[in-house]
């Protein structure tokens, strides 16, 4: 039996209290406290959670420890409301922002085959025809 990679959710991902990017920090900070987190960068070392943290003003050693103890998505997505103080305009703001910025930086098809990449599958890169000429 193969062994599964570690991969956290997408950026893009609004799971965990409908904001950009919170799933997929709780996924590393989970993660990284069971000693999975791999090659991924999180907390103070990423400069996506830097940022998003930082829009929450939740401390990365805060989140963590909440993110682990509570491992229901919705009863921590409630957690993060309630502490961060933001209205849902400023979420919304904050998305959008999020959204811009991440797909100006890393169009789908390489969003794609980085991922792979830090799995470690091989798969050809898309459209598999263009490979074999």
């Amino acid at each position: 039996m193969k062994h599964r990679k570690f991969r956290p959710r997408d950026i893009l991902n609004q799971d965990v209290a409908g904001i950009c990017g919170v799933a997929r920090m709780t996924d590393k900070f989970r993660a990284a406290h069971a000693g999975e987190i791999g090659s991924y960068k999180y907390g103070v070392d990423s400069k996506q959670d830097i940022e998003i943290l930082s829009f929450l003003g939740i401390s990365a050693e805060d989140f963590q420890e909440t993110a682990v103890r509570i491992d229901n998505d919705v009863k921590l997505g409630a957690w993060i409301l309630d502490n961060c103080e933001k209205s849902s305009k400023e979420i919304s703001a904050f998305n959008r922002k999020l959204k811009y910025k991440w797909q100006r930086k890393m169009p789908r098809t390489n969003y794609r085959r980085r991922r792979r990449q830090l799995a470690g599958d091989d798969y050809p890169p898309f459209p598999w025809w263009i490979s074999f000429r």
